[in-house]
């Protein structure tokens, strides 16, 4: 199933934990945009897809012209490579699609994917601190400073842990036995 049919099935269901929508119609929504990308990577990764609002609890396509994806599309990648607006972009271009509606109206769709360990946290603006989001069920929160340290953490531990390195050109002879029996 591509991505415009997973989106067609979605707009039937609701937002959800890996899912958000964004009317786009007046302009690319910059910062909710940006805060649900940081969430959705900081957490389990998702779609946003821009081009639909919400009326009455009911997700519509209100759609967008074609020039509007271009546009769009541009902003993204202007703001994506801009470390005042978000500190890794994360996507190639095969995860952003246009989804045709019915008309000659179109979705922009993102692809997110959770970011590796290594790159966490995934924040907005130079500074991580009241600057980095969580995703929880259909909501973009705020990272605590405590959260964010931790992810600051998890990171260094997976680029510098000497426990998690294999060693080469090494043997079991190698391994001084009076030590590792002290250990024990």
């Amino acid at each position: 199933m591509n991505i415009a049919e997973q989106i067609r099935l979605k707009l039937q269901l609701k937002e959800n934990s890996e899912v958000e929508f964004k009317s786009a119609k007046g302009g690319f929504p910059k910062a909710e945009f940006w805060r649900s990308f940081s969430a959705l990577a900081n957490t389990n990764g998702g779609t946003i897809v821009l081009g639909v609002k919400e009326k009455n609890h009911e997700f519509i396509p209100d759609g967008l012209s074609a020039e509007q994806i271009n546009k769009y599309r541009k902003q993204f990648w202007d703001d994506a490579h801009n470390k005042s607006c978000i500190n890794i972009p994360l996507l190639v271009e095969s995860d952003i699609e246009e989804i045709r509606t019915e008309g000659e109206q179109y979705l922009l769709a993102f692809r997110v994917p959770r970011a590796q360990y290594d790159l966490r946290p995934v924040h907005l603006t130079l500074t991580p601190f009241g600057h980095t989001y969580k995703r929880r069920d259909e909501g973009d929160y705020l990272c605590t400073d405590d959260e964010v340290k931790q992810m600051y953490s998890d990171a260094n531990n997976m680029r510098a842990s000497a426990d998690s390195r294999i060693l080469r050109g090494y043997s079991i002879n190698d391994i001084d036995l009076p030590t590792l029996h002290q250990y024990r």
